[in-house]
């Protein structure tokens, strides 16, 4: 479900998120929960399942 283009409320998928600066967030680890932010009120929350290195 990545590729969808929307959830409805309740829903949940697996997501990449791609942080405008990664740098701030090499604290994060597995298990970690972040709020998305994109929208008011918050569009959502998502628990880090795994952490990869930026591309370069």
């Amino acid at each position: 479900m990545e590729f969808e283009p929307q959830l409805g409320p309740g829903e949940t998928a697996d997501v990449r998120l791609a942080p405008l600066q990664p740098e701030q967030w090499q604290h994060l680890k597995p298990g970690d929960v972040v709020t998305m932010h994109e929208t008011q009120p918050a569009a959502g929350i998502a628990e880090i399942i795994e952490v990869l290195p930026p591309r370069a």
